[in-house]
Formats: C-alpha cells, structure tokens, sequence
C-alpha cells in the first residue's frame, strides 16, 4: 500500500479533479469547514494534503500526518494556511502525546481491512479528548466513476487493480462500507455514529461520517 501511494504521489490529486465528483466535495469541504472550526485536529494519511489545504485555517491547529515522508515533504513545501506541523505516524494505530478534539480521515478507512478495524478504532479513542470526534470520508462505489473491483478474499475485503502513469500495476486494498456497516463498527467500539444521511448531504460519490466518544470518558468498549 505504501509503495503504491509513494509511486502515486505525482498524480496524487488528479482524482479530485473528476467532473461528476464536484458537487460531492464542494459540500464535504463547507461542511467539514464547520465540523472542525476551532478543534485541534490530527489528520490521518493526509498525503499531498489536498485535504489539509481547504480546512487547516479553520482549525485551532492542525497536525497533519502520513507514513511516507515522500508525501510529507510535499505538504510540508506548500503555504498552508493554519498547519501547525506535520508527523511521520501509522494511521493504522494512529498515537498522540497530548489528546486532540478531533481525528480526520479521508481516503483512510477503506484501506484497513476488516480485522484491523478494531485496533485502529482502539487507538483512535487513546487519541481524542472526552467527546472528542473521528471524522471520516470516503468513497461509495458508483459504476463508471470507481476502479472496478477485482477480487474479493475470503473475509470480505475487496480489492482493486489500479494503473499507474509509469505503466505499473498495483493490487490495492478498497472496501466500500455501507451505511449500516459504518453505523455498526463505529457503535460496536463505543462511538455515537452519524453518516452522510443523517448529516443531510446527499452525496452520491462519497459518504462521511461523525464518530464521537462517549462525553465523559474515551473508555473502549
């Protein structure tokens, strides 16, 4: 997976770019603007920060993070408005030295594997403050607009075979949650779940999802 997003970094953004998915990330980016104003957030996998760039300034401070520090680089050579550093981290067991208000992901949690689910839930409550959020993006499967899937292995996860410009081909891991799924792997590990539905955002390419702990204590269940 590393090796894939390191080769990729280059044409990184050129996904974002995709006419049929404006509107979708039009309203992501308003509504993300407001769900983190004035938080202190730790971004996940942020890559070349495409992310990081719209919502930083809006935040009380920003950490954004990845595994490649490739892609760190990158973020870290751009004039971001509001970011208040960057960090080499694991966003499969994402840690923190002090607690932050919120966790962003985008692109994240269709990469972890189904059994991996519960560790990176699990470090994620070590993370937030009590009441604190995980937020979470990421994309539906819509025919003609997504990779088609490839295989499907014998737990359920899903995979595609991605081309690359310089002409290689990777396997790479991509399940598509539903909203039933994301309501009951948040709810199962002690998180109050709302997704795009209940959010009123009417986005047919991506869903998102508020994830929050209990108010009075980050205690996994």
């Amino acid at each position: 997976m590393l090796d894939y997003y390191n080769k990729r970094l280059k044409e990184y953004e050129a996904i974002y770019a995709k006419p049929e998915r404006q509107t979708d990330l039009q309203k992501l980016v308003a509504r993300l603007q407001v769900d983190i104003k004035n938080c202190t957030v730790l971004e996940l996998a942020c890559g070349t920060g495409w992310w990081t760039e719209k919502l930083a300034a809006h935040a009380s401070s920003w950490t954004a993070t990845d595994a490649d520090p490739a892609a760190l680089e990158i973020v870290q050579h751009k004039t971001i408005e509001g970011l208040s550093t960057t960090q080499l981290l694991n966003a499969y067991q994402p840690n923190v030295n002090e607690l932050v208000d919120c966790i962003f992901a985008a692109h994240w949690y269709s990469h972890l594997k189904l059994n991996e689910q519960q560790a990176f839930f699990e470090a994620v409550h070590t993370c937030l403050k009590p009441g604190g959020c995980l937020i979470m993006l990421d994309n539906k499967y819509v025919s003609g607009s997504s990779t088609s899937i490839s295989r499907t292995d014998t737990i359920g996860n899903t995979y595609q075979r991605r081309p690359l410009k310089d002409g290689s081909t990777h396997e790479v891991l991509k399940n598509f949650p539903t909203q039933d799924q994301l309501h009951q792997s948040g709810t199962s590990f002690a998180f109050a779940v709302q997704a795009d539905k209940d959010l009123k955002l009417e986005l047919h390419h991506y869903w998102y999802a508020v994830m929050r702990t209990n108010s009075t204590s980050p205690t996994v269940v």
